[in-house]
């Protein structure tokens, strides 16, 4: 009974602690911890089909067609400044990475993602922690109850020594 309640006292114990730790990878989940919970969220997207490299690929088509509608809108400043001075801006008219696809749609799916992990690691780290509670309490009832059993015999042991009559 005594290894029990042992067993039982350092489970509860375990329980706490990994409950802590849970709730504290949840807390620091938006900065300390958040590479774990993109590295989920990452490999779920994967795993929905959803992968980075394709994103890149369809930002990358995306950025050429653009630069292609810079181009054409730079033949035609060209040919409307034929018989000006005036200087064009090639600057304006130069390949961009404008990612749109990734900061428009992968980008926030991931944070969507993130956030679900991380309500979903609240909730087990609740769950964890209610299972520590009734475990202790169980743990409080038995050893309780066995203190009382043991102090009743003790009693009873002393009440029947004194009345020898």
């Amino acid at each position: 009974m005594c290894k029990m309640n042992i067993k039982m006292k350092n489970t509860y114990q375990i329980l706490y602690g990994v409950a802590a730790l849970l709730l504290l990878i949840v807390l620091l989940g938006g900065s300390v911890t958040k590479p774990v919970f993109n590295n989920f969220s990452t490999k779920t997207l994967e795993t929905a089909g959803v992968k980075k490299a394709s994103v890149d690929s369809i930002d990358s088509k995306i950025d050429d067609m653009f630069y292609t509608v810079s181009k054409v809108q730079l033949q035609i400043e060209k040919l409307k400044n034929i018989f000006s001075d005036k200087e064009i801006d090639e600057s304006k008219f130069v390949r961009k990475n404008n990612r749109v696809f990734e900061s428009n749609v992968y980008s926030p799916l991931n944070e969507l993602l993130i956030v679900f992990y991380r309500i979903s690691f609240f909730f087990m780290c609740l769950v964890i922690l209610l299972g520590a509670v009734i475990i202790q309490l169980v743990y409080r009832g038995t050893d309780l109850r066995r203190r009382v059993t043991t102090l009743e015999s003790t009693l009873r042991n002393l009440t029947e020594v004194k009345v020898p009559k």
